[in-house]
């Protein structure tokens, strides 16, 4: 399929990779369900970049907030205060009971007036990504009982979720007043310290939620992202052993490990780790992209395209392929590879087209 030869894909985005002139910045986009405590998003870190392109591997994580090791650009600020205009509404029909429906709603939910049957009913609220219902059912159940710690991280997490950060970090520090040896409030302190770019603040918090409870793998595996971030790969490594430990089921941590691991340069336990995850969750389109990228620093770009094709679709494959090639500047192959590219999708394949003016550019230049 390939000649013996070592590179790493330009840009990897939903499947495939496209190959970039110019990019800057750190982004992070993080999907949600607090109910079960289980996070997964996508990290994009910039790993090295050339005079023409930056290379980004994606690594997915689990984290409770969005925009974590990213600025804000204009759209997501303006969604951001979206979603606080159309929370502070709920709120607002909360406090002045100017809603029947709510109040039948919430009436047919909760069988009691309890604090637990409040929380019982956020949470499957919460289970449904309605947030502005479940953030009044908690308040109702902290009104009836201020002291229930879990609520009130629950209360945090949901403050978080909606980008205000002020009020995420006074519902920790309560939670810490009324029991200072709570671990997951620690935990949310510095998840809002990361929220606010301050990592290695954020890493202190997570250290002390996982010295009052060594079962923290969330927080072992947050250091671990904050550790990539910093270049730290051999201590991120360490960090999603840690969490591996704690939750060896979850593929999405062998994910993590395998990408520090390609970072560091050692892609053989790279290969490995990855391939574990993919034993976890056989159909994470992600997980193959991921293998796909540590086979080609191997030289293994039959298994690679394999690997990029089951990612994706065959089309996607022959682009990835394209850009390896043309990172190692052999044009022609990369300029075959998009041309096959297209003729599986002449119409939809839209980076292909784009990849092969930017190859036919460079033989140009090459050849002037």
């Amino acid at each position: 399929m390939a000649p013996n030869t070592s590179s790493k894909p330009s840009h990897y985005t939903r499947g495939s990779i496209y190959c970039q002139k110019d990019s800057s910045g750190f982004s992070s986009q993080i999907t949600r369900q607090l109910s079960k405590v289980r996070f997964a998003g996508r990290w994009k870190i910039l790993t090295a970049k050339s005079s023409r392109s930056y290379i980004f591997i994606t690594i997915l994580v689990f984290a409770t907030i969005g925009g974590i090791f990213g600025c804000a650009t204009q759209k997501n600020q303006q969604n951001t205060l979206k979603e606080q205009s159309e929370y502070r509404r709920a709120m607002e029909l909360q406090e002045q009971k100017t809603s029947k429906d709510i109040e039948d709603e919430i009436s047919k939910k909760v069988p009691e007036m309890t604090a637990e049957g409040y929380e019982k009913s956020g949470d499957d609220y919460l289970r449904r990504d309605n947030i502005g219902m479940a953030f009044i059912q908690y308040d109702k159940a902290l009104r009836l009982d201020p002291k229930q710690t879990g609520i009130r991280n629950k209360t945090g997490h949901l403050f978080l979720r909606r980008g205000l950060t002020e009020e995420a970090m006074r519902e920790f520090e309560e939670v810490i007043k009324n029991d200072p040896l709570n671990a997951p409030a620690y935990e949310g302190k510095g998840m809002v310290f990361i929220a606010r770019g301050n990592l290695d603040t954020a890493k202190e918090y997570f250290r002390q939620a996982v010295q009052l409870d060594s079962k923290r793998w969330q927080a072992h595996t947050l250091l671990g992202i904050i550790h990539d971030r910093q270049g730290e790969f051999a201590v991120a490594i360490n960090e999603y052993h840690n969490a591996i430990k704690i939750n060896p089921n979850a593929g999405i941590l062998y994910n993590n490990l395998g990408m520090s691991y390609y970072l560091k340069g050692e892609y053989e336990k790279s290969v490995e780790a990855l391939t574990t995850a993919l034993k976890i969750e056989p159909a994470n389109q992600t997980f193959y992209n991921n293998v796909g990228l540590a086979l080609c620093r191997l030289n293994r770009y039959d298994e690679a395209f394999t690997a990029f094709k089951k990612g994706g679709d065959e089309a996607g494959a022959y682009n990835n392929i394209g850009c390896v090639y043309m990172k190692e500047q052999k044009y022609e192959e990369a300029l075959l590879a998009f041309e096959k590219a297209i003729e599986i999708k002449p119409n939809y394949y839209v980076k292909a087209h784009e990849n092969r003016a930017m190859v036919k550019e460079a033989m140009e230049k090459q050849t002037r």
